[in-house]
């Protein structure tokens, strides 16, 4: 080997041990590429695998969840089934009792405001046929100066009968009409059990309404013309009073003047005020759960003696709901009142039409002619109708609890 070739073989050696250095780092740092990659592919397993367990023990919360609502909604229904066979004759009997018991002792207390309402209603229409431009204030001094003060409160016995009967009617009826719409049987669609609550109210505030006015309708005829008769002698000439028509008498009179048909006039005009139990009722019925479950949400009661506390209103809840109900509905549904009693005062031959007083009223009096009489109706809300659903609540509680073994 020559001296030149030395070299040349020394130069090859060190490349061929560089390419070896080379090619021993390049696997290398695919080897550790590779291992990072492994790395991470092992923790995406790990991480979906805790994934996997985290949404099974949810899924299995669910369920649980589930299975307990579930639970929850069976007891109410056997709840409810219970509730359904315990409901009997003395259910009826304490509902009925409640409403004439309520609508008696309202009549007693409210029926001067009664009174004067309905003589307000008609005022107008007396004025126009007697050329008397008296107000309403002197037509009352004149009626107690011609009278005595029996005159203000003619047809009183008529009130203290009709409005008994008439809530002795309604509440029985609409508290079996709503019970058996919030039931579900045989007899029921299942469909509507499902409607809100403040509908099922609606439609048993309607038809217990409709089926009440039917019955009762006759009496409220005969009161209204009592209560209206010593407005309609202001005209007479003579001083002496004229002595007070019984209710037999006025009966007996309206049939052999009109026949049976006028017992039941204003039923148009009643048919109208179906609004007004629309309104009412539903509202009532909201407002004493809201104001049960705040009551019950603000307080916590762990004593099982206080147990019925949370299910009944107090008497305070009761007059808040049962006088802003009443008072909402008459602001809402005023005239039909002023056009049923207008109806039932008509002393003429030919059956009122609706649409004819409605029109008669607007020609003669205007707008206002629909509100006669609004600001004694808002005066007497408050006393007649807490009155009543209060006294009815407490009697219909004092029935169930001592006829009733506190069973229904």
């Amino acid at each position: 080997m020559t001296n030149e070739q030395q070299p040349q073989q020394q130069q090859q050696q060190q490349q061929q041990t560089h390419q070896i250095h080379r090619q021993s780092s390049t696997r290398r740092r695919t080897t550790s590429t590779t291992a990072s990659l492994e790395l991470n592919l092992l923790q995406d397993d790990e991480n979906e695998l805790e994934f996997e367990l985290e949404s099974s023990a949810a899924h299995d919360d669910n369920n649980t969840n589930s299975l307990s609502s579930g639970k929850d909604r069976h007891k109410q229904q056997q709840q409810q089934q219970v509730q359904v066979q315990q409901r009997d004759h003395v259910h009826f009997l304490s509902t009925l009792f409640a409403g004439v018991g309520s609508g008696a002792l309202s009549s007693f207390i409210c029926a001067p405001l009664d009174l004067i309402r309905t003589r307000m209603q008609v005022w107008g229409e007396i004025q126009d046929k007697q050329g008397n431009k008296k107000k309403i204030i002197e037509a009352f001094r004149a009626i107690i100066k011609k009278e005595g003060p029996k005159g203000i409160f003619r047809g009183l016995g008529a009130t203290l009968l009709t409005v008994p009967l008439f809530w002795g009617v309604y509440f029985p009826l609409y508290d079996e009409t709503k019970h058996y719409l919030q039931t579900q049987n045989e007899y029921t669609s299942k469909a509507l059990i499902n409607y809100h609550p403040g509908v099922l109210h609606c439609i048993s505030a309607i038809f217990t309404g409709a089926v009440a006015d039917l019955i009762v309708n006759p009496l409220f005829v005969v009161r209204t013309r009592l209560q209206t008769q010593a407005l309609h002698e202001l005209h007479s000439s003579s001083t002496i009073a004229t002595r007070p028509t019984s209710m037999i008498q006025m009966a007996n009179n309206l049939h052999t003047k009109h026949g049976v048909t006028v017992f039941w006039r204003g039923m148009s005009a009643n048919i109208m005020g179906l609004s007004h139990c629309a309104v009412q009722f539903p509202a009532y019925e909201f407002l004493k759960s809201y104001l049960r479950e705040k009551r019950h949400n603000n307080n916590i009661i762990s004593d099982s003696d206080n147990h019925n506390m949370i299910n009944d209103n107090t008497v305070g809840e009761l007059l808040i709901a049962s006088g802003m109900a009443k008072m909402t509905a008459s602001l809402l549904t005023y005239p039909h009142e002023v056009l049923r009693s207008r109806m039932m005062d008509d002393r003429s031959s030919k059956a009122p039409t609706l649409r004819g007083t409605a029109k008669h009223i607007y020609m003669k009096e205007g707008m206002k002619g629909y509100y006669n009489g609004l600001s004694v109706t808002l005066l007497r809300v408050v006393p007649n109708c807490c009155v009543t659903f209060i006294s009815y609540e407490l009697i219909l509680k004092y029935s169930k609890d001592h006829f009733g073994n506190n069973k229904i």
